[in-house]
């Protein structure tokens, strides 16, 4: 809608012919790039809270051992903000 709401109207649009039938709306390259995109925001986001278990929770990463430390609670929860 943002981009809808910003794009300036071109004004010969209704005089285009429209798509042919066969011709999906989304293509192959767009496919690619969203999976891509899927993946690398997946990995950042993973990264970035495997980093903040490492920094909040004295160096550990794995349930157990986080189980094992002195106010886990308080540290997961920091780790999560």
């Amino acid at each position: 809608s943002i981009a809808l709401g910003m794009e300036p109207g071109e004004k010969t649009i209704l005089k285009e012919r429209p798509r042919p039938r066969e011709e999906p709306v989304v293509l192959n390259w767009m496919w690619v790039s969203m999976v891509i995109n899927g993946a690398i925001l997946s990995l950042v986001i993973i990264i970035v809270y495997v980093v903040a278990l490492a920094i909040y929770c004295d160096g550990k990463v794995f349930q157990e051992d986080i189980n094992q430390l002195e106010d886990y609670q308080s540290k997961l929860m920091d780790a999560r903000t």
